[in-house]
């Protein structure tokens, strides 16, 4: 079902979507398939791309309480189209043991870590850092985008 509404928005909009991995709170029993072998598998039926969220995957590995090193790893490089980044936030009840996917705080240097390891296995994408809420100075801003640029020059350097 899933495939068949990619299919549809694809022929629909003329071009290939890329599809984004959610942000994971809580474990759903019944699942046959895990989430990147379902993504690699929907990308291969449609032609459509995926879209790595980097931040979703810190998020969703410390809720679910998986490797996000492992997670990434398995993503075939040849489907990401974009890479995004964003901040996350504990959960005012909770606190750590829930991690909200935020993107009203700075992008952490375990997701910077993260999207180091995705980048320099995959090579240089377009990336986006994500700011909706509790957006800074722009100086901020642009700090972000110029880490986000150096990590993707010094993989084109190894490429």
């Amino acid at each position: 079902l899933v495939c068949d509404h990619v299919d549809e928005a694809q022929q629909a909009l003329g071009r290939r979507l890329l599809i984004e991995n959610p942000s994971a709170y809580l474990a759903l029993a019944g699942h046959d398939w895990d989430e990147v072998d379902f993504l690699v598998e929907m990308a291969r039926r449609t032609g459509c791309g995926l879209l790595i969220d980097v931040n979703n995957v810190h998020v969703s590995a410390s809720n679910m309480g998986f490797s996000a090193e492992a997670w990434l790893d398995a993503v075939p490089g040849a489907l990401v189209g974009e890479v995004h980044l964003a901040g996350h936030s504990p959960d005012p009840v909770w606190g750590e043991a829930l991690l909200i996917d935020s993107h009203d705080t700075p992008v952490s240097e375990s997701v910077w870590a993260l999207y180091d390891r995705l980048i320099a296995r995959i090579g240089s994408r377009p990336t986006l850092v994500e700011r909706d809420g509790d957006v800074p100075e722009f100086s901020v801003l642009l700090d972000e985008q110029a880490r986000a640029a150096a990590a993707l020059t010094a993989a084109e350097a190894v490429a």
